[in-house]
């Protein structure tokens, strides 16, 4: 397979990554076996509970900029119609399928590929429609869409579901310190695997 300068720098980065991690599942695997005792010292140095409550709280407020399109409906409005006009213009007169096709031609079949194309082009050209349809009504009455603003306008806040993601759980670690010797040998296994597949790719 034939790999392009970017693919290529981005694998052998890669490859550097996952050679360096092996090392040290190596070591790690080493203290598991051999020093099972300072596997919950080390735990305890590397497990810092950081909670995202404080971010979550920040990010979970409602921005209202209707009050800015309202003002400004006329200048909305154009740009909105501008962008709808330039994508639909694209998908429908400049986009050249065949060398879409072929750029992307190794990433899937050509008859699913054609498929995905062709429902792409048509969602960006209904899309494109709709929004110059909208942007025309925020240019001539914006108040045509207050109900449509009303209705979609349902603020749903995220704290609850973040909420149950947001608590410790240390399952995996007391796992490990109970069957510090076996997990010790396992990760060493794998790591060792990876680091002779990592450095013959490297070669």
């Amino acid at each position: 397979m034939h790999l392009t300068p970017a693919e290529s720098y981005l694998w052998h980065a890669l490859s550097i990554f996952l050679l360096l991690g092996s090392l040290l599942g190596i070591l790690l695997g080493l203290v598991l076996i051999f020093k099972p005792q300072h596997v919950e010292q080390l735990n305890r140095i590397a497990n810092h509970w950081i909670s995202t409550r404080g971010i979550s709280r920040i990010l979970d407020r409602s921005i209202s900029i209707e009050r800015w399109f309202y003002r400004h409906h006329r200048v909305a409005g154009i740009f909105i119609m501008l962008g709808a006009a330039y994508i639909f213009i694209d998908f429908a007169f400049w986009l050249d399928k065949a060398a879409t096709l072929q750029r992307y031609a190794r990433l899937l079949p050509l008859n699913m590929l054609q498929g995905l194309l062709d429902a792409v082009v048509t969602f960006a050209l209904i899309a494109s429609f709709a929004s110059f349809i909208a942007g025309l009504l925020i240019f001539l009455r914006p108040s045509l869409l207050k109900g449509l603003e009303q209705t979609s306008n349902q603020w749903v806040s995220m704290r609850r579901v973040t909420k149950v993601f947001d608590v410790s759980r240390d399952q995996v670690d007391i796992f490990v310190v109970k069957y510090a010797q076996h997990v010790g040998w396992t990760l060493l296994l794998g790591s060792i695997y990876l680091f002779f597949l990592m450095f013959r790719s490297l070669a």
